[in-house]
């Protein structure tokens, strides 16, 4: 094989290489951002039931806000995944593959919790017709409320420290990142009910790590050029 063929080669592994870890940080960003704004329209529903809820029904807006809501959520879940995936790949054969299956393992699982949470929560923009009574509103928040404040918030730790230990194990980020997850994943695991704006940390973390491999590519980058 000629020097030029070598060169070409090394060349387009180096462009892919860079393609993947963009991928890998507009996903995360892409998560963080919509994560966050999918909670702040599926929390619009009153939380005063009395004649509030009825009024607050009525108008066609917020219904519309709700199903926009679930529609982000939906986003923000496949933006996740995209994520993980790009990780991974990322990470190559430094892998490790326990600590890799949990924390793709634990990207499904919560992804599947937010999506059904987050479908219980737009319950009543669903309901044909508006025919929910105030009972099955309750009901659908408060199911969502244990999957997305307490279950989920477990899986977002597990997910946090397997994300962590990989980041610590492969040095594919700065040692800070993976000690930053630990804290984080140790805090959303011990705390019994994750509200606002604790309940942001795994998102936030996810973002820190994405504009944190966006500013490693461009070093990379660089670095590369200027050896090149």
């Amino acid at each position: 094989m000629t020097p030029t063929r070598l060169s070409r080669d090394s060349s387009s592994q180096r462009q892919t290489r860079r393609r993947s870890v963009e991928s890998a940080a507009v996903a995360g960003i892409v998560f963080s951002i919509t994560s966050v704004l999918a909670l702040s329209l599926l929390r619009a529903l009153p939380h005063q039931w009395d004649n509030e809820i009825y009024s607050w029904r009525a108008d066609d807006t917020n219904a519309r806000a709700l199903s926009l809501g679930l529609g982000v959520a939906s986003v923000a879940a496949v933006a996740l995944l995209w994520f993980v995936a790009v990780v991974r790949r990322r990470v190559g054969k430094r892998e490790d593959q326990f600590f890799s299956t949990v924390f793709l393992g634990s990207a499904i699982v919560y992804a599947c919790l937010w999506l059904v949470g987050a479908a219980n929560l737009a319950a009543p923009a669903m309901a044909r017709n508006g025919q929910l009574d105030l009972a099955s509103i309750d009901l659908a928040e408060a199911v969502a409320a244990g999957l997305l404040l307490v279950v989920g918030t477990r899986i977002q730790a597990v997910f946090v420290a397997s994300a962590s230990t990989i980041f610590l194990r492969t040095s594919v980020l700065p040692n800070w990142v993976g000690y930053l997850g630990y804290l984080v994943a140790a805090v959303l695991f011990v705390v019994p009910v994750v509200y606002s704006p604790l309940g942001l940390a795994m998102p936030i973390f996810v973002f820190v790590s994405s504009v944190v491999i966006l500013v490693h590519r461009r070093d990379e980058a660089g670095e590369s050029d200027d050896g090149h």
